[in-house]
C-alpha cells in the first residue's frame, strides 16, 4: 500500500488532538461512486480538506457524545432492558463477528496477550482490514448540541458501519456495552445526518442513508441501527443531552 493511500488530518478539539485518517484505497475497493459509500466518500473528503466547524468542539454548551449515559437503573432493570432489546432484535450480539476475530488477530500479531490494547490498535484495521475506510472521524450536531469522534468506520455490503471499541474485562462486557449504547447510537445518528446532507447537496438522492452501529472488544460485538438513538432518546432514557 502506497503512503499516499492514507490521507491524514489532525484536529485540535478542546485540549486533545485527534488524528483523522482515511484509507482511500480501501474505500475505492469497496466502491465509492454510488450509494451511501459515495456520500461517505464526499463527507470524508470534506473532513480531509478541513470543512469541520471548530465552534461545536469548543463551545461549553455542546456535550460530548462519550458523556451520554443511560438513565439510572437497577441491575435487574439493566438485564431486563438488554433482554428486551435482544428479543425485539434491536441489538444483535456475536462472539465470532469479524470485528472480534480481526481484533484478536491484531493483538496476537502485536504479541499483546492482554487482549485489551488501547485505541491505537484501530490503526491495524485501517491498514489491514479492507472493509475499514477511516478512523478518528469527527461528528457534530447543532440540533442535539453534540460532538464526538468515531473510532472506526467500515463499509460492509454497501452499508456504512459506525464502530466503537470498548475494551475491558469479559465479565463486564454486557454492562459496558449496554451503557455505551447512547454514545454509539448518537454517533450513528450524527453520521446519518452528515451523509443525508451530503446526498441532498451533492447527489440529489431522495433516500436517507442507512447507518449501522457496532460496539466491540475481543470478547463480543453488538450491532444495532442508528435509529436506536431516537428510540431511546424519546423515552427519556438518555442522560447528558
Amino acid at each position: 500500500m502506497a503512503p499516499t493511500d492514507i490521507l491524514r488530518r489532525e484536529f485540535k478539539h478542546g485540549r486533545v488532538a485527534y488524528g483523522f485518517q482515511w484509507n482511500i484505497a480501501h474505500h475505492k475497493g469497496l466502491g465509492h461512486e454510488k450509494g451511501d459509500s459515495s456520500s461517505l466518500w464526499a463527507h470524508l473528503n470534506s473532513i480531509h480538506i478541513g470543512k469541520v466547524p471548530q465552534l461545536p468542539f469548543d463551545d461549553p454548551f455542546y456535550n460530548r457524545a462519550s458523556k451520554l449515559r443511560l438513565s439510572e437503573m437497577s441491575s435487574a432493570q439493566k438485564v431486563g432492558l438488554r433482554k428486551k432489546l435482544e428479543r425485539a432484535d434491536k441489538i444483535q450480539t456475536s462472539v465470532s463477528d469479524d470485528l472480534v476475530t480481526l481484533l484478536r488477530e491484531y493483538h496476537r500479531t502485536r504479541n499483546d496477550l492482554s487482549y485489551s490494547a488501547g485505541h491505537d490498535i484501530m490503526k491495524e484495521f485501517l491498514l489491514n482490514d479492507p472493509k475499514t475506510v477511516a478512523i478518528e472521524v469527527p461528528v457534530w450536531s447543532e440540533r442535539y448540541r453534540l460532538t464526538g469522534h468515531i473510532d472506526l468506520i467500515r463499509v460492509v455490503d454497501g452499508v456504512v458501519h459506525v464502530c466503537d471499541y470498548k475494551p475491558g474485562p469479559l465479565e463486564q462486557t454486557k454492562n459496558r456495552f449496554l451503557y455505551s449504547i447512547p454514545q454509539v447510537a448518537a454517533y450513528g445518528e450524527l453520521m446519518t445526518h452528515h451523509l443525508a446532507g451530503t446526498l441532498q447537496s451533492a447527489f440529489e438522492e431522495p433516500l436517507l442513508p442507512k447507518v449501522n452501529c457496532s460496539i466491540f472488544d475481543t470478547h463480543a460485538c453488538w450491532h444495532f441501527c442508528a435509529e436506536m438513538f431516537v428510540q431511546v432518546e424519546t423515552t427519556g432514557m438518555i442522560r447528558g443531552l
